[in-house]
């Protein structure tokens, strides 16, 4: 039996090597509930089994910041099940043909269009010209380039932005969240603030653009499906409905983990990783 078990445990189970690390959940009498990294919650008679204390305890990126509810469902799965669902998906991963047709390339093609509108140079010459309806139609734009922001929230940003008091607002807003000499975490708080305002403030709308123009530091959140995500890899990102910072910097953490994690599909950027989430988030 294993003496001393307590709950953040760090344990191996003596025979199944395969199932990687684990993390103490929970522990009542002679029984505890351990997540492992590679296959998921496990519920064990400690009378059967003498666990591993790892002491020192590993560091593992999923163990760092795990969703104890997550861990504990039967949503989870480990990555290598993930990957091999996505690869059945599209074969060639993400360099395969049927995933660049469907996922990749119109996401693209709306990135290169929003570089090009949305540059630094263009919305500081429309905003010298103060022609601030002009960079919402512009924004609007980009936003119909893809489906990835639902109609009824397209329709919302839009409506928002018809008075012409708040198309300065949203102009000077969004210039600042894409070219701001500030730390990202403030310039994203004000767009957030400025979305509310015009009636927009929508996860999808607060974080389409910067992820769009930089998809090798940006994530876009559609909830459903990102929470789905992050539940089946039971990691938190402490989602609340409300924009918040905090929800938002542990979503890059969650991209940056899945992109160290998926090192054998060799992904770009954040467009294949949000793409992985959202295959592996449709079951």
């Amino acid at each position: 039996m294993t003496t001393d078990l307590t709950v953040g445990d760090r344990v191996r189970h003596p025979t199944k090597t395969e199932w990687g690390i684990g993390q103490v959940l929970s522990v009542q009498g002679s029984k505890a509930s351990v997540f492992f990294v590679e296959t998921g919650t496990k519920i064990m008679s400690l009378n059967h089994v003498s666990l591993t204390i790892l002491d020192p305890p590993p560091s593992h990126p999923l163990l760092e910041r795990i969703d104890p509810k997550a861990a504990a469902g039967a949503a989870y799965q480990s990555l290598n099940q993930s990957i091999d669902d996505f690869r059945s998906r599209y074969p060639g991963g993400f360099h395969g043909e049927r995933y660049l047709h469907e996922e990749r390339d119109y996401k693209v093609e709306a990135h290169e269009l929003g570089k090009t509108i949305l540059s630094r140079v263009e919305l500081e010459r429309l905003l010298e010209n103060r022609a601030f309806a002009d960079v919402c139609r512009s924004a609007l734009q980009v936003v119909n380039k893809t489906n990835l922001i639902f109609p009824n929230e397209k329709m919302s940003l839009r409506d928002g932005l018809k008075p012409t008091e708040r198309k300065k607002i949203f102009a000077l807003a969004l210039h600042a969240l894409l070219h701001g000499e500030n730390a990202f975490r403030s310039r994203f708080q004000r767009f957030a603030s400025v979305l509310d305002e015009v009636g927009a403030a929508k996860w999808t709308v607060a974080t389409y653009f910067p992820f769009l123009l930089y998809p090798d530091q940006h994530q876009f959140i559609k909830p459903k499906y990102s929470q789905n995500a992050a539940s089946i890899c039971a990691f938190d990102i402490k989602y609340t409905p409300r924009l918040s910072w905090r929800t938002y910097k542990q979503m890059l953490r969650f991209s940056d983990y899945l992109k160290s994690e998926l090192a054998i599909l060799e992904p770009r950027d954040n467009i294949d990783i949000q793409s992985f989430m959202w295959a592996i988030a449709q079951g």
